[in-house]
């Protein structure tokens, strides 16, 4: 089906928006906080540059916490990741998306993984915000339609798939 790729596609780039905005809202005595996972890795980076920093790695080591300071280094990386990695099915649901429409042909192959990936990021996407309780941003529920839209990409891709068209022979004949 020709609509397949492009409901892939469009799903896959509503998922990397999704980064850029507000994931969770949280109000406090009156106060209103959003953060977006694009913030929470700008802030991550941040306090990874800060133990970098050669004053922060002479006070680790005058006080022997050479061992807590590189730790603390990789559990800041680590967490870098794990958010990153949130956002893999989106980036992977674009991509496949995008060559399917650059290939003009989008078959069971893509469909498969458009599945797979759409139902991983619907999960992942349903476990955050159910975390969030009601404190969920606009950013989760856009991660949940893009899990949706691999899903429904996918099963469009599976039940026809668009194979592509040769060439009439008038065509072939004249190259």
């Amino acid at each position: 089906m020709k609509a397949s790729k492009f409901v892939v596609l469009v799903g896959g780039i509503l998922g990397i928006l999704a980064f850029f905005l507000p994931m969770v809202s949280v109000t406090r005595q009156g106060h209103t906080a959003t953060v977006s996972a694009f913030q929470v890795v700008k802030g991550l980076d941040a306090v990874s540059s800060e133990l970098d920093k050669d004053e922060v790695k002479m006070k680790a080591a005058s006080y022997g916490e050479s061992g807590s300071l590189r730790s603390a280094k990789d559990g800041v990386d680590g967490i870098k990741g794990i958010v990153m990695a949130i956002f893999a099915p989106a980036l992977l649901l674009a991509l496949i998306g995008g060559a399917g429409v650059a290939r003009k042909k989008f078959g069971r192959v893509a469909g498969t993984f458009s599945l797979l990936f759409g139902l991983v990021g619907l999960g992942i996407g349903a476990i955050l915000k159910s975390a969030a309780e009601g404190d969920s941003g606009i950013g989760l529920t856009i991660l949940l339609l893009t899990g949706l839209a691999g899903i429904v990409g996918g099963i469009m891709a599976l039940v026809k798939p668009e194979r592509l068209v040769p060439a009439p022979a008038s065509v072939r004949a004249a190259a």
